[in-house]
């Protein structure tokens, strides 16, 4: 008997967004004002490897913060 670790896709993995705020931010060398926020991801090891997870928390964060990406992204 196999241990069938698929589960339903809601199960799989959970993205969460943190509050967005106002926060010092360095840019170029200056300290300006961002909005920023805190992004994880939950996901069942079984399922999806710690390093895909890790690169697919990374693309949504980069995707965020210059959303023109999301238009050329490859």
């Amino acid at each position: 008997m196999a241990l069938d670790v698929r589960g339903r896709p809601s199960e799989q993995a959970i993205l969460a967004f943190g509050q967005i705020k106002d926060s010092p931010w360095v840019v170029d060398g200056q300290l300006v004002v961002q909005k920023v926020t805190t992004l994880a991801l939950s996901f069942d090891h079984r399922i999806i490897d710690s390093e895909l997870g890790s690169l697919f928390l990374r693309d949504v964060g980069a995707m965020l913060a210059d959303p023109l990406r999301m238009l050329v992204w490859s």
